[in-house]
């Protein structure tokens, strides 16, 4: 993990089939400018850049490198603030569910509870837009067909009817048997 002018890194060795060791090396977070850290995420984010994870990972501890509990509720809120202009959905959560777990000694639990409901309602949203397409495409299919019938009708050509609706021969053939039937 890069932080400022230092890096740090997480050395994890296998050993057997399933046992990982991890020997982390220290890191000491009063020496990462929180101000400049938090600026050049913040820059990214606005200019459009890709976060990375070592992004992530110091918007998540930023409020760690701040002294006093007061200081470090107030650069949480910042930090959930930007969090929440990360475009990348899953990115956002990460961040979001991270910073709660780092913060979980000194947070505020009603703020707390304010990203929990953030997370809670960024699923939601994500499910309301999935079925919202879900029936957009639905209702785009049911005209389809409506239009493929009455062309059928007029007698049009199978291959315009499926240039026009996008519908294709099989499904056309199976609506112009079923208008025989009727």
């Amino acid at each position: 993990m890069h932080i400022g002018d230092e890096t740090y890194d997480f050395i994890a060795e296998r050993q057997g089939k399933y046992r990982i060791t991890l020997r982390p090396k220290q890191v000491f977070l009063s020496r990462m400018d929180s101000r400049a850290v938090f600026n050049a995420i913040r820059q990214k984010i606005h200019s459009g850049s890709v976060l990375t994870d070592d992004d992530l990972m110091a918007l998540v501890i930023l409020p760690l490198t701040v002294p006093d509990s007061e200081g470090k509720q107030k650069m949480l809120e910042k930090v959930v603030d930007l969090a929440e202009q990360i475009p990348d959905e899953g990115q956002r959560i990460f961040t979001l569910s991270g910073v709660i777990v780092a913060s979980d000694k000194f947070i505020n639990r009603d703020y707390m509870d304010q990203i929990r409901r953030r997370i809670n309602m960024t699923q939601l949203g994500q499910l309301y837009e999935k079925e919202k397409i879900e029936y957009a495409n639905q209702k785009v299919r049911e005209k389809a067909i409506e239009i493929a019938k009455a062309l059928l009708e007029d007698g049009t050509e199978i291959v315009k009817i499926m240039k026009v609706t996008g519908l294709t021969e099989e499904e056309l053939l199976n609506l112009q048997n079923e208008l025989l039937i009727i």
